[in-house]
């Protein structure tokens, strides 16, 4: 059965986006298949966060009913993914709400163990159309009262739609004295906490670069996180791999990534 999964914020620059493709790559890397929906249609950044310039349909095709959306996802490093258009132009005439429909018809023929949707921040229409159309959501957030406000009000909408499967990740932790640990948080929301994702400047290196930290920096505590976050959505039992695992996934070839559109 396919999982649809909602990422959403109460608001911009927690790394949502950041977050909807590294998932993806992690659970990727766990044998899943994945494809990741750029449902920010309004300010799209999918497509060059993957760094993928080349792709000839987006989901605002779909939603003018030009093309199948079974037929819209391509691919960028081993990565399944449907873009958003940066034109304005296509903004117009697309029916926003029918998201539900056409996710519902991506699941056909279970192609996908994951369907990632990843939301516009807020609450505004291109969000709510994403709660409609996912199964479960993860709300992406800092551990910081002001942001945090923002879970409970997700949350109640979620539930007023219907929602039960609800998650929340915290993202660039610093560890400071003024945020909010993963207990606290939990206590607080009474929820899910699928992890944290530690504060490192390299992910900003690597969105700028258009390299998901997955691939910039595998190794990293960022990376690791993710795997935790993917292989605990997957209900797998994540083992980091030992020195010598890692010499013969690179000669097996699997952590290989071809960068030359990165460039």
């Amino acid at each position: 059965m396919t999982r649809v999964i909602g990422v959403v914020s109460g608001k911009g620059g927690v790394g949502k986006t950041t977050f909807s493709i590294n998932i993806g790559i992690a659970l990727r890397k766990l044998g899943k298949k994945v494809v990741v929906v750029d449902c920010n249609v309004s300010t799209p950044h999918l497509a060059y966060y993957l760094g993928a310039e080349n792709y000839s349909v987006t989901l605002n095709d779909v939603f003018r009913d030009e093309v199948d959306v079974r037929f819209s996802p391509t691919e960028a490093g081993g990565v399944m993914f449907i873009p958003s258009s940066e034109d304005l132009n296509d903004i117009l005439n697309i029916d926003i709400a029918s998201l539900r429909s056409h996710i519902t018809k991506l699941c056909d023929g279970e192609i996908f163990d994951f369907i990632i949707l990843d939301s516009a921040p807020g609450l505004g229409l291109e969000a709510i159309s994403v709660l409609q159309a996912c199964d479960e959501i993860i709300f992406v957030t800092k551990p910081i009262i002001p942001t945090l406000i923002d879970v409970t009000r997700c949350a109640e909408l979620a539930s007023r739609i219907g929602h039960k499967n609800f998650h929340v990740t915290l993202n660039m932790i610093r560890n400071k004295k003024y945020e909010l640990k993963a207990l606290q948080a939990k206590g607080l929301f009474r929820t899910r906490i699928l992890g944290g994702i530690p504060f490192d400047e390299t992910v900003m290196d690597s969105t700028a670069l258009g390299i998901p930290i997955m691939w910039y920096r595998p190794e990293s505590k960022v990376s690791e996180s993710y795997m935790k976050i993917a292989a605990k959505l997957a209900g797998i039992n994540y083992k980091k791999p030992s020195a010598l695992e890692k010499i013969a996934n690179k000669l097996k070839g699997q952590d290989k990534v071809d960068f030359s559109g990165f460039s």
